[in-house]
């Protein structure tokens, strides 16, 4: 264990740190991202889950089913749920209790954290607003897009957009209720220029660079509807939300399976072509994405992860590639995994603000 004051880490580490910033990464979002807003955790929604289940459901078959389950929900919530057999007639009522009542916490925690963000003024504004500049600005002149993903329900990362000014393509088109584009979900936009030309003004389509937002787990802002998924900004009606509750049936919807199956599809390819990634409170807990990132990372694509806690896949992931750059919370300060070392700060650069004022900004 390498123990260095913060003036003393060492150069080639924040070089290293630069040059992944300089080959635009993807960045991909995780849960402890948004707990840092009031938002709940997997533990959280766990515990909310396992009373407010019980309140929903109608049927003396799907609450033994759910009581003989809770238990279980409590300690892990994906095993938990996994353990509820798939056949079970009892099984779509429950399923549908889960997605009603996380969506449904989940709204009311983001429209409070929205409230939150949106009342504090920060000098030179928020940290994951200067993020999203800092690798909108640092992308190529011909970039179309820079690739965001995020397995949050919650809608910070498109108010975060907003903030930073910056154009934001989520698959959708349409003004109140959007609808998915047909595949490609995800498009080149371009903007239309006058330009000057030979004593006359002629139009010129001038290519316009957006942020792409992939959700594989859904988002609270898609309704379910007989007509397939919509996507409604401030809907707080009780419709029904189009996201991928954990558990067995994670990918089971025909409704908005085409959805998920093309998000899934064009996040994949994006995750196959990226030349770095940066990942924020993300634990690695998510079979798929992991699998497609583990892939990248035997490559030696390289991976920056900047998250409070080391979960057990984390610390797989270090002892397999000591290419991985990864911050966590230490004591009052920071601890750094580089290049085969173990680096202690005594600043908390774990957190996003100071992540980027000490090694970017």
């Amino acid at each position: 264990m390498t123990d260095m004051t913060a003036a003393e880490l060492p150069d080639d580490l924040f070089a290293d740190i630069q040059g992944v910033f300089r080959k635009t990464p993807v960045l991909l979002i995780g849960s402890g991202f948004s707990c840092g807003y009031g938002l709940p955790g997997m533990g959280a929604l766990a515990e909310h889950l396992a009373t407010a289940v019980h309140d929903a459901l109608t049927t003396e078959g799907a609450k033994n089913a759910w009581a003989q389950s809770v238990e279980a929900i409590k300690e892990n919530l994906e095993a938990g749920l996994n353990g509820i057999p798939l056949g079970m007639a009892e099984w779509g009522e429950i399923v549908s209790a889960i997605r009603g009542e996380t969506a449904k916490l989940i709204l009311d925690k983001a429209i409070a954290a929205e409230g939150r963000i949106l009342g504090e003024k920060v000098a030179g504004g928020h940290a994951p607003s200067r993020l999203l500049n800092r690798l909108f600005n640092g992308s190529p002149q011909n970039a179309e897009s820079i690739h965001v993903i995020t397995t949050n329900y919650d809608t910070l990362l498109e108010l975060f957009c907003d903030l930073a000014e910056l154009p934001l393509d989520t698959g959708f088109t349409g003004f109140r209720r959007r609808k998915p584009r047909p595949r490609p979900l995800f498009q080149t936009q371009y903007s239309r220029v006058l330009v000057a030309e030979k004593r006359q003004q002629q139009v010129d389509h001038r290519l316009c660079k957006t942020v792409r937002l992939y959700k594989p787990h859904g988002s609270i802002s898609w309704l379910t509807t007989d007509d397939g998924p919509v996507e409604a900004l401030n809907d707080v009606s009780i419709a029904g939300r189009a996201i991928v509750v954990p558990g067995p049936a994670k990918y089971q919807d025909t409704l908005v399976n085409t959805l998920f199956d093309a998000m899934r599809a064009e996040m994949n390819e994006v995750l196959t072509k990226a030349e770095a990634l940066l990942c924020i409170g993300f634990g690695f807990n998510d079979d798929h994405l992991q699998g497609v990132i583990k892939r990248r990372l035997a490559a030696g694509m390289p991976v920056i992860i900047v998250t409070r806690d080391a979960t057990p896949n984390i610390e797989q992931l270090l002892s397999d590639h000591s290419h991985l750059i990864a911050l966590f919370k230490s004591g009052d300060g920071a601890v750094c995994h580089w290049n085969g070392q173990t680096l202690q700060s005594p600043e908390p650069l774990w957190q996003l603000d100071d992540f980027l004022k000490k090694f970017l900004e």
